[in-house]
């Protein structure tokens, strides 16, 4: 998408680019192995998910976030997103449906119904459906809400199976967890034990010599100090998933100094067709890289010299073109006006027959609209306080019902609103007026408005400071250059070096990632890493990721499991070193401990200061020593008053007195315990129980071979 888009924007790169295409086409698509004959994009416990069904789903994600946001674009990275959170949702529904038909767990239409209008409904009426006066829950709201529904346009009424669906699966999945949850028990003896390990306390003393007081240099690494750390700590180095690590470097296109000089003449004619244009907003909209914006604009909102002038200058003021973080800026001010920053009000909207709003039980005209709310304005200006009672009977818009008509916050500027808030500029709180909309007369109320400030109307032209045809043409063949003749590990690595291109790293890179280190929109880049006939020490082809260019060489594969110990050698030098220089202290402080008992002045000898700390057999502390639990453990068998150590920990060696041992009281009553594990219990569970089940679960994931 990102080559096709740059082909629309510079039409001169179309002939490389798309040679490009057809050479990476008959090498095989980057690499990619499709798989012959296969419609599915995976499976799950054996139920195939077809493609065609996945992408209808992603498409309904896709209007549903265009609704919700209001915005008919959806950027690269949503859509990237939105399919993930379809697979990852498909996958929960299709594994914990077999779960709730194995236990018979239903919703029936019924407890449905109860859950929605019952005496006590699902947690979502409950938030959805508040009287906005007292932001209390109002049944009547619901029922209200309901009965209009088949009047509501179509969209209204998915919404609500939507929202419907998602109270049924929540009740499904809350039986579902309560029943694993209330089949824990936690027997009196364990009880007890918890106990016993949390109340009992020793008071110590300890030192511990600082590990840097042996110089890196002196110590000696072997194999088998590396191998002994490996083989203990193991489970660090165990990955769910496989993972990628690249090379790459980066080729960002920017502005030439030619480019900027073309630029900068271009800006100089288009401010000469500036002063003398008649039509500014559209001679801004086309020869402006923004948009024409007529909003009044308060004092902090403009680049520049505009900014800092504008509100003490005469209307028709123009500003010169000036270049500012690559951009190039030209301006004339069209007016100056005190306007609050936001209002608030109501509206009793009648509607006609044939208006955008779409209402087949209006059957009225438009003048017979108008008619109506002009009669209705003269009863509510001998009665303002059934405002919203009117609203809430007699109004047209399908929200008036629930809100009577409120609009709440309108913000300067907001296009939706503009009407109203341009109409309450000349009105008093409590005012009321009738204004004609594209979808009929409102009776507008203002209720308040902040205090007005000091605002400007600028017409704003902005050119951005962009690369030329020719300067993306020369940075893709720069990058399509060093793609060609570096194709060895040393080569690309020495090739960066000699250009002064950054040679960067990506880790752990998943199968599914769309990120590779702060670049967005990397997919094809992570897609080319996985496919099957793309090795290690193999250099890609060039690859555009919005503008940039990038060329990766594929380092090393993980694969699921262990990470060979080869491959986490250079990441656990220090631990393995600072372990033996721990075994080395110990060393020492034994060979000492043989001829000096007087812990004091073991620690004036080994330069130590001597700490203090209270430790529980179970509970961590910020101590040096709470960190080792190891160490902790075998404190808790041993005497108060005796000499202890060294004890070897992952942090240092450890000389330790006991000063007091403080045994856990008696007691026969553990409901507090059993209370404590049984409530961790359940928050632990809700969220842990789904990823027991799917890491049981058979799933079969090629997603890849189609995004």
């Amino acid at each position: 998408m990102a080559i096709i888009g740059r082909i629309r924007k510079h039409s001169g790169l179309a002939v490389i680019l798309v040679g490009v295409a057809i050479a990476a086409f008959v090498i095989g698509d980057f690499g990619k192995k499709r798989m012959k004959g296969t419609n599915e994009i995976g499976s799950i416990n054996g139920e195939a998910i077809p493609y065609p069904e996945f992408t209808n789903k992603v498409e309904e994600s896709i209007q549903i976030q265009k609704e919700n946001t209001g915005n008919d674009k959806i950027t690269d990275e949503e859509t990237y997103s939105i399919r993930q959170n379809t697979w990852n949702t498909l996958m929960k529904e299709v594994l914990m449906q077999a779960e709730y038909d194995e236990l018979g767990i239903t919703v029936s239409p019924d407890e449905l119904f109860d859950q929605v209008q019952g005496k006590n409904p699902h947690r979502y009426i409950l938030q959805y459906f508040k009287d906005p006066k007292t932001n209390v829950y109002d049944p009547a709201m619901v029922r209200n809400y309901l009965k209009n529904l088949d009047n509501m346009e179509p969209k209204n009424k998915d919404q609500w199976l939507r929202f419907e669906k998602a109270i049924k699966e929540d009740r499904i999945e809350t039986k579902f967890n309560n029943l694993v949850k209330k089949g824990y028990y936690m027997p009196t003896a364990l009880l007890k034990k918890i106990y016993t390990e949390s109340a009992q306390t020793l008071n110590i003393r300890f030192f511990s010599p600082v590990l840097t007081t042996i110089p890196d240099n002196s110590v000696t690494l072997t194999d088998a100090d590396y191998q002994a750390f490996y083989d203990k700590n193991k489970d660090m180095f165990f990955q769910e998933e496989p993972t990628r690590e690249l090379n790459y470097v980066l080729f960002e296109v920017k502005a030439s100094d030619p480019d900027r000089k073309k630029i900068s003449d271009d800006v100089q004619l288009i401010y000469k067709d500036f002063l003398s244009s008649n039509d500014l907003p559209d001679f801004i909209n086309a020869n402006g890289d923004k948009k024409y914006d007529s909003t009044y604009m308060k004092k902090g909102s403009f680049p520049g010299i505009i900014d800092s002038t504008a509100y003490s200058s005469n209307t028709d003021t123009y500003y010169p073109p000036f270049e500012l973080n690559n951009t190039w800026y030209m301006a004339k001010l069209l007016d100056i006006q005190e306007r609050p920053d936001t209002m608030k009000g109501s509206q009793i909207l009648v509607t006609f027959a044939g208006s955008p709003l779409k209402n087949e039980n209006i059957k009225r005209t438009r003048e017979e609209a108008k008619s109506r709310a002009d009669s209705m304005m003269t009863i509510l200006k001998k009665t303002p306080d059934k405002f919203r009672e009117f609203a809430e009977k007699y109004s047209d818009f399908p929200s008036a019902k629930d809100d009577g008509g409120e609009l709440k916050e309108i913000i300067d500027g907001q296009p939706s609103f503009g009407i109203f808030f341009n109409s309450g500029l000349t009105m008093k709180p409590n005012e009321m007026k009738v204004i004609e909309t594209n979808i009929g007369y409102s009776i507008f109320r203002l209720t308040s408005k902040t205090k007005p400030i000091q605002k400007a109307k600028m017409a704003l032209l902005q050119r951005n400071i962009e690369p030329s045809n020719q300067t993306f043409q020369d940075t893709y063949l720069k990058a399509s250059a060093f793609a060609g003749q570096n194709r060895t590990k040393e080569a690309f690595a020495k090739a960066s070096t000699q250009q002064g291109i950054p040679n960067r790293t990506a880790e752990n890179i998943r199968e599914m990632d769309n990120f590779l280190n702060g670049l967005s929109s990397a997919r094809e880049v992570v897609r080319w890493a996985y496919a099957e006939n793309t090795k290690i020490g193999e250099v890609s082809p060039v690859f555009d990721l919005s503008g940039k260019y990038v060329v990766a060489i594929l380092s090393a594969i993980n694969d699921k499991g262990y990470i060979p110990l080869e491959k986490v050698k250079d990441r656990i030098v220090q631990s393995v070193r600072n372990e033996k220089k721990a075994a080395m202290l110990a060393e020492r402080l034994t060979k000492s401990m043989k001829t000096l008992k007087n812990f004091n002045q073991l620690a004036i000898q080994f330069q130590s200061k001597i700490d203090t700390t209270n430790l529980t057999f179970g509970g961590y502390n910020n101590s040096a020593i709470g960190r080792e639990p190891e160490i902790v453990g075998q404190l808790f068998t041993c005497k108060a008053g005796e000499l202890t150590g060294p004890l070897k920990g992952k942090y240092g060696a450890y000389v330790i007195i006991i000063d007091n041992i403080n045994k856990a009281a008696e007691k026969q009553d553990f409901t507090g315990e059993r209370m404590q594990q049984e409530s961790g219990f359940e928050n632990r569970a809700s969220g842990l129980i789904y990823e027991a089940i799917k890491k049981a679960g058979k799933i079969k994931d090629n997603r890849r071979n189609f995004f």
